[in-house]
């Protein structure tokens, strides 16, 4: 649905806590466990500007996670609680973050004000992170830091030290509701298949009005399709805004030949929900912020998001 920027809405986030160089950066692993190397790779990248804090039961592993449910909810609730720190960097995703949210509340969300910094597995905590208000961050974790290029790099700590600053992308437009749709919304989603897990839950994302964001990795086109089918079947997509596309990752076509383009054109040709691809975001190398719960607007091929 497209709409005229000017009948929208202000954006109900709050201006989250600010980071500066010198500033404290706790680092959780909420989800998956992870190679020691590149993390401390990662460690000693952020500690040339920041200073840095992690309990060393981050080291921890139960079955594919990084030590058990309830060790990384304290981990997560700790960071938060701590007045001393400015923002809470995960260390990498995998799975395990859904675990955490029943024991996550919007209260204490809004009363830290804090960022937290990740995606795939993380996106199940930027949803909760935008019912509360609060903006997030879409961002390379701390294992994959160090080798990221310098323009990653620099991105990362210009969103962090800035997440509601004026930034633009290039995207094209990929259905005819697109072509010359002019909409905005505040930006919500991550990984598709992440977002899915909270359907039929109390923390399914609230889309109406909102532009989304989707990306994935590893998942075969008739997978991307099951996953498509349970959205509009759940009446979630009614209402948003438009839908963005960042990266799909070795997300290659089986024997019947489909690939994941296929797929999204089946849905979305002739929808009346405008959709965009292109957006440099996902699980790739060349992964850029992007700050979550700010409202961005779509004009054309220019997606941009704009100070508070």
């Amino acid at each position: 649905m497209s709409a005229d920027l000017s009948t929208q809405s202000a954006p109900a986030v709050t201006r989250p806590r600010s980071v500066s160089a010198g500033g404290k950066l706790a680092v959780i692993a909420p989800s998956g466990k992870f190679a020691r190397e590149p993390f401390e790779n990662g460690i000693a990248w952020l500690r040339e500007r920041y200073e840095v804090s992690f309990s060393e039961d981050i080291y921890e592993v139960d079955a594919y996670h990084a030590g058990t449910a309830a060790r990384r909810s304290a981990e997560l609730i700790a960071a938060l609680e701590d007045d001393s720190v400015d923002a809470i960097v995960c260390a990498r995703g995998g799975f395990g973050a859904t675990q955490l949210l029943p024991d996550l509340s919007l209260s204490a969300i809004q009363k830290a004000n804090k960022m937290i910094i990740g995606f795939s597995d993380v996106t199940a905590l930027h949803a909760r992170w935008t019912e509360a208000g609060v903006a997030s961050l879409h961002a390379p974790m701390v294992g994959a830091l160090a080798k990221a290029s310098p323009a990653v790099q620099n991105a990362w700590i210009k969103r962090m030290e800035d997440p509601l600053s004026s930034i633009e992308h290039e995207i094209s437009p990929r259905n005819a509701a697109a072509d010359s749709a002019c909409v905005s919304g505040d930006l919500v989603g991550g990984n598709l298949a992440v977002l899915s897990a909270l359907l039929g839950t109390p923390f399914a994302p609230k889309l109406e009005g909102k532009l989304l964001f989707l990306e994935d990795v590893g998942e075969r086109p008739y997978r991307i399709d099951r996953l498509l089918i349970s959205w509009k079947q759940s009446s979630l997509l009614n209402g948003i805004a438009g839908i963005v596309l960042g990266t799909f990752t070795d997300c290659k076509a089986g024997p019947d030949g489909l690939e994941i383009d296929d797929v999204f054109q089946r849905h979305f040709a002739e929808a009346s929900v405008p959709m965009w691809s292109g957006l440099s975001s996902g699980h790739i190398e060349e992964n850029y912020p992007l700050t979550l719960g700010i409202r961005y607007q779509v004009e054309g091929g220019r997606f941009f998001s704009s100070s508070l």
